[in-house]
């Protein structure tokens, strides 16, 4: 049968016949099909952002084997420090961010991540990303005096370094690297040290899920802070009612100390620089 033109039906008419209503509605439903179980995938598809729970803690003595002594603190020149750590070095970390403290010599971080998403999460990776550099930072150095050894860690992390320098120990020499169901935790400990700067800084994890890799950042909003240790004299806590005036060299000078709630004064000899 021919058309008006005397050639074949139009596409219309065709379109328009029963057949071809079938084969349109097919189409039809083919291409909605399709569209929707897409727009289902990418709906179920969890941001790698919300697959993960990260939470930290930056207190040694809530940290189990490691502890608060050994730590170092600078409080800001000017400050009018109050309270005391307590008994033992338990409160040092505490009282030192109460009296605007900075982590000095070293800064541990304790890093908890439990999986969110329905598939599993990969973390693979590890990274440090310096926010800022400064001088070392000038003020009253405070200290709560022992071995200052991290008794586990995961992660060191030289800050000086240019990129910092991170190196991962594990059982066995296995590399870096597990996944996360949903539900499961998994915590790692990081040990961040500095000699010749104040530094600003962030943990990047790298992560992958549902195929796509991405980079998240572990920190406060205005990163971790680390400064160089004091190079002079600097308080130390006697674990108990005082503070004593300690050398570089960690001899106290007896005549020097400082009642426990009282303000620490500045330290007039203490000399900090580049190492």
């Amino acid at each position: 049968m021919t058309g008006p033109d005397g050639g074949g039906r139009s596409l219309r008419d065709r379109l328009l016949s029963v057949p071809g209503l079938v084969m349109a509605t097919a189409l039809t439903t083919a291409v909605s099909w399709g569209a929707t179980t897409l727009l289902t995938r990418l709906a179920a598809r969890t941001p790698p952002r919300d697959a993960i729970a990260i939470s930290f803690e930056t207190d040694p003595a809530r940290m189990s084997g490691i502890g608060g002594t050994g730590r170092v603190t600078v409080i800001p020149a000017g400050t009018r420090t109050s309270g005391d750590p307590g008994v033992g070095c338990d409160g040092f970390h505490g009282w030192a961010v109460k009296n605007g403290g900075v982590d000095a010599e070293s800064t541990v971080v304790r890093v908890i991540l439990q999986g969110k998403a329905d598939g599993a999460v990969l973390v693979d990776g590890i990274r440090v990303q310096i926010i800022r550099k400064t001088p070392p930072m000038g003020g009253i150095p405070a200290r709560c005096p022992g071995a200052g050894e991290v008794a586990f860690r995961a992660f060191s992390v030289d800050l000086d370094g240019a990129p910092p320098r991170v190196a991962y120990e594990s059982n066995g020499g296995a590399p870096f690297g597990f996944t996360l169901a949903k539900g499961e935790t998994e915590a790692f400990t990081v040990s961040a040290s500095a000699r010749r700067a104040t530094y600003q800084w962030r943990l990047r994890l790298d992560v992958i899920v549902d195929g796509e890799r991405e980079t998240i950042d572990v920190g406060p909003p205005g990163g971790f802070t680390t400064t160089a240790g004091p190079r002079g004299a600097s308080w130390a806590w006697n674990f108990s009612d005082a503070w004593i005036l300690q050398r570089a060299d960690a001899r106290p000078v007896p005549s020097r100390t400082v009642p426990a709630g009282a303000p620490l004064p500045p330290i007039p000899t203490a000399r900090r620089g580049s190492r």
